[in-house]
């Protein structure tokens, strides 16, 4: 056999043979890596179809105060602390002491204000959804490069087109008012909500402008930024939060489920020692019962004494 063959044989056996020691090492991230690669050559090469549709790697991070989850598979809302990866369906929500921030990979940040439920509708990265049921956020999100990346944040009036920018929602359910901002950058298409499914007028926002939809008008209109200005400091928050993320590497499947699981499961264990420890009626039945027992033992050795 000539000798370029066998050294060629030989290089490709011992290549072979480290693969398994080489991926133990680090396997989490050569798995995401060459999922990665992957897209992106289908990208480049235009092949990138519905049928390879990926989904935003969407974490929660509690800031403050107190944070809630609540998953498709429960109907408790689960305490969070610290950091949880999130799925569709899934619904959180932040008391009134509560702040928490929501990272779409390393394209967008969004806050979510006190008092608020928003709801993970849709993570597919063609037709991201996001409900705004009651509250306010705060979102800054990278310019999409391809048309194919859309995004919607919606609340029970309003449906806001996002295609990269800097913005702010809220909705009232007192009033029943959705008001929407951009700030120094991008731009939103809002249109009203309605369920008769009739076209709705779409108002297109430019930078350092608001709309207010509410059941008292039927006639809306863009106006200078004002009220929502309030939200500017946590635009630049985000700015900051945005670019920080310049390092994300995206986690395994396997991994976001094992953190999801211990994020959730610490609620199971602080449930347990609660029901535990949390009934007072049966702690004083038990008490009431070993006084009576106590009682009776007395009694019992005082008339043996007595005899």
């Amino acid at each position: 056999m000539p000798i370029k063959p066998m050294l060629k044989t030989a290089l490709l056996c011992a290549l072979i043979a480290a693969g398994p020691a080489a991926y133990a090492q680090d396997e989490e991230m050569s798995q995401q890596d060459y999922q990665q690669m992957m897209v992106q050559q289908a990208m480049k090469s235009g092949n990138y179809g519905q049928s390879q549709s990926q989904s935003w790697d969407a974490r929660l991070k509690v800031v403050s105060g107190t944070v809630m989850v609540k998953t498709v598979a429960g109907d408790e809302w689960s305490k969070i602390t610290g950091e949880m990866p999130l799925d569709p369906n899934d619904v959180v929500k932040t008391s009134a002491d509560g702040i928490a921030e929501l990272y779409l990979d390393d394209k967008g940040s969004i806050t979510l204000g006190r008092n608020t439920e928003l709801e993970i509708t849709e993570l597919v990265q063609e037709d991201a959804i996001f409900t705004l049921n009651v509250g306010s956020l705060v979102a800054k999100v990278k310019h999409f490069l391809n048309e194919k990346y859309k995004m919607q944040v919606r609340t029970p009036s309003a449906v806001c087109a996002i295609r990269g920018t800097e913005f702010a929602v809220e909705y009232s359910q007192m009033g029943k008012e959705s008001s929407v901002a951009v700030f120094d950058e991008g731009r939103v298409a809002v249109t009203q909500a309605d369920d008769s499914g009739k076209e709705q007028q779409e108002y297109l926002l430019e930078k350092n402008t608001e709309i207010h939809f509410d059941p008292a008008h039927k006639r809306f209109r863009a106006i200078p930024l004002s009220r929502m200005g309030r939200y500017r400091g946590s635009i630049v928050t985000m700015r900051t939060r945005l670019a920080s993320l310049k390092g994300w590497r995206p986690r395994s499947l396997t991994k976001r489920a094992d953190l999801r699981n211990q994020a959730l499961k610490r609620k199971v264990i602080r449930k347990q020692l609660k029901e535990r420890g949390a009934n007072p009626k049966a702690k004083r039945g038990a008490k009431a019962r070993a006084a009576a027992a106590k009682r009776a033992k007395a009694r019992q050795a005082a008339a043996e004494s007595e005899e």
